[in-house]
């Protein structure tokens, strides 16, 4: 999802250009590393950031373990193809309904809400596991409740970054977003793997649910 903004216009030629002592300053241009990451220079701006990268590793951790325990609790493809469509199908509902949310209610109570119904349903599902009375609708009706969660959240962070950052910024700031979700989708299995093997379900559940305080809070 791209934020629009705009371009603006440059000033038409003048036939008497104005002299040196009349010119404008201008700000000088960031080089190197520091265009880059420019818009991490904002420090809200980095502060979501961060906050997302850590909720985004999270959500795979949990996305990779939850699809191990589907298996392993019905050696079924079926339930796991169902409970992949019930995450996404909210996201495919109400996402629209989300955007008109975040245009119309406080952005960041709308992304703080968001943070920690997931926190919720990663906690219960850490807490069904640990106690061992887990069962596959409940991980169905949790995946839908996240997915819910997921398509208001979206919109609301989505929004918030041109809040956060200049004008001059915003295109860098969509382009660390697009890293921070792509670097998650490497970290996050990669994470969920040593930790399965390590720790277990529980630990991974569990340490989905920690992820999302860093955006919550």
């Amino acid at each position: 999802m791209q934020v629009g903004y705009d371009t603006g216009q440059f000033p038409l030629a003048q036939a008497h250009p104005a002299t040196p002592s009349e010119a404008p300053e201008a700000p000088a241009p960031l080089k190197g590393l520091h265009r880059i990451a420019a818009a991490l220079h904002h420090r809200d701006f980095r502060v979501l950031w961060f906050g997302a990268c850590f909720s985004s590793i999270g959500t795979w951790m949990q996305s990779l373990a939850e699809n191990w325990l589907v298996l392993s609790l019905t050696a079924s493809a079926f339930y796991l193809g169902l409970d992949a469509f019930l995450q996404q199908l909210p996201i495919m509902l109400f996402t629209l309904i989300g955007g008109v949310v975040a245009d119309r209610h406080d952005r960041r109570l709308t992304l703080m809400a968001s943070q920690w119904i997931q926190l919720s349903t990663a906690a219960v599902l850490a807490a069904l596991v640990y106690f061992g009375v887990v069962e596959v609708w409940h991980i169905l009706l949790l995946s839908f409740i996240t997915g819910t969660a997921q398509a208001f959240g979206g919109p609301a962070y989505q929004s918030l970054i041109p809040s956060l950052v200049g004008k001059h910024d915003l295109t860098n700031a969509i382009a660390l977003n697009s890293i921070q979700f792509n670097l998650a989708r490497v970290i996050g299995p990669i994470v969920a793997g040593v930790t399965l093997a390590s720790l277990g379900m529980v630990a991974c559940f569990g340490l989905n649910g920690i992820s999302f305080l860093t955006a919550a809070l």
